[in-house]
């Protein structure tokens, strides 16, 4: 669970290094991560995680198309063509060509604009977004194979999953304020470029290094525009890390877990053992989960709760007297915005999707409309949504009752929610999943292709070229 930051030591304005943070200079957990992503096959890769890497490829089109022409693309597109110097490299669903910095920056923003992505959800970090935009850049312009793009893209979650944990899961604690995909997004991406760059083990540290140097973002980006930024500016951090590091540009030789690295200066306190622990043994990336709903994850629970009650019960939505919700207490803390006044807002309204699920029976991209937000029946019933904290209850659960008018009450409760990591999408669902978010401006014929040929991505021998659906 993320913690939040304790006040450190004050001297001459500066916050100091804390006991806590001091590491053993002898550490080198960044190079022993370097090393590990070097020797690392896509031959040794468990098949559940080959498979995974194909989902997750799959999934990230399927959202990169579906958020080409959101508002937030719209707005940055123009400011990004002005500063384009190339056009090497495709905005996907667009028709537009930009150089790679922005080609990645765009391209995972429309994959994080609807909040449609996939996420780690015990350290809400979204690794998909920042990173498939820039191995992409990367494969427009050199010959990457299908596997060895998959490949990278693992590699790429691993190191993003491992340094999330590092900084948010028990025993260590940081400030819930910080994105963590923009902290540890960049050092991902760079890894998985690295990997296809052919990196040495000393450059692939200083990418790791120059990536932090760029990590930022906060949760105060939620509810606007910059919450798809900051995954879409890691890609383009990641990216530029890497090509710098091919150049010998330098770092410090243990940039995440040295007393002034990521890890003791976010971490309070952090956990550096999380990254190297039964490194290729243990999968921490097989624990992102494709979002069901276009919504933050922590809300998915009460969604998906809420949707349960509408499957099991019949009543009238006239009768709700009031909707009871019991979640995790991160998902209220971050999701608990009652009276969302746009689109943008919704994606971490927890009222908003429990009164849209109940009064549709659904929570798709309809849901997430500003139309929707605006209605004055999902309003009203927002209105009677009551959510509490159930301390014994995890991120992907909860529980919900319906409170009638006649004193009745209907119950259900989801543990865990579709779409979570112990309760996956099936690759079917993942399907129907791209379909509504293409099929409009593809067509169905075309869209069912493009999945076709997602899922032949790992028999490809150069991935720019094998599929030019992919950027249609």
């Amino acid at each position: 669970m993320i913690g939040t930051m304790p006040v450190a030591a004050c001297e001459g304005g500066l916050i100091q290094p804390t006991a806590s943070d001091a590491r053993p200079l002898g550490a080198r957990h960044t190079e022993e991560l370097a090393s590990f992503v070097i020797e690392s096959v896509w031959s040794d890769l468990p098949a559940p995680v080959q498979h995974e890497a194909a989902r997750a490829f799959l999934n990230w089109v399927g959202c990169a198309h579906g958020g080409a022409f959101h508002s937030a693309v719209e707005q940055a597109l123009p400011a990004l063509k002005a500063l384009s110097g190339s056009q090497a490299c495709t905005v996907i669903g667009r028709g537009v060509r930009l150089d790679p910095l922005s080609a990645a920056l765009l391209n995972g923003l429309s994959v994080g604009a609807h909040a449609f992505d996939d996420a780690h959800v015990e350290t809400v970090v979204h690794p998909a977004a920042p990173t498939v935009a820039a191995l992409l850049a990367y494969a427009e312009q050199h010959r990457v194979s299908g596997s060895d793009f998959l490949h990278a893209l693992m590699i790429s979650h691993e190191v993003q999953c491992r340094l999330s944990c590092a900084l948010a899961v028990g025993p260590a604690a940081c400030h819930v304020g910080h994105y963590m995909t923009g902290l540890t997004g960049a050092i991902g991406v760079a890894t998985g470029v690295g990997k296809l760059m052919g990196l040495s083990a000393k450059q692939l540290v200083w990418a790791m290094g120059i990536a932090a140097m760029q990590g930022g973002g906060f949760r105060s980006s939620h509810g606007t525009m910059s919450a798809a930024f900051i995954p879409g500016n890691a890609g383009r951090s990641g990216l530029l890390a890497a090509h710098l590091a091919a150049n010998d540009f330098t770092c410090h030789a243990e940039p995440l877990s040295s007393p002034n690295g990521l890890l003791s200066v976010v971490g309070r306190p952090s956990y550096p053992e999380a990254l190297t622990e039964r490194l290729g043994q243990h999968w921490e990336c097989m624990n992102v989960a494709i979002k069901p709903f276009p919504n933050g994850c922590l809300i998915h629970a009460a969604t998906d709760v809420c949707l349960e009650l509408a499957r099991l019960h019949s009543f009238s939505r006239g009768d709700i007297e009031r909707v009871e919700i019991q979640v995790h207490e991160l998902s209220l803390a971050l999701t608990g915005k009652d009276e969302p006044k746009d689109s943008y807002e919704a994606q971490v309204s927890l009222h908003h999707w429990a009164a849209a699920a109940l009064y549709y029976g659904r929570a798709d991209l309809n849901e997430a409309s500003d139309a929707c937000v605006r209605d004055p029946a999902i309003i009203a019933l927002r209105r009677r949504i009551f959510a509490s904290v159930a301390s014994d209850l995890r991120p992907d659960e909860a529980r919900a009752s319906i409170v009638l008018q006649s004193g009745q009450r209907l119950e259900a409760q989801v543990s865990p929610h579709i779409g979570s990591a112990k309760r996956p999408l099936s690759d079917e669902q993942l399907e129907a999943k791209f379909l509504s978010q293409a099929q409009d401006h593809l067509g169905t014929e075309r869209t069912r292709h493009l999945i076709a040929l997602c899922w032949r991505l790992p028999l490809a021998l150069d991935v720019g070229r094998a599929a030019p659906g992919f950027w249609g």
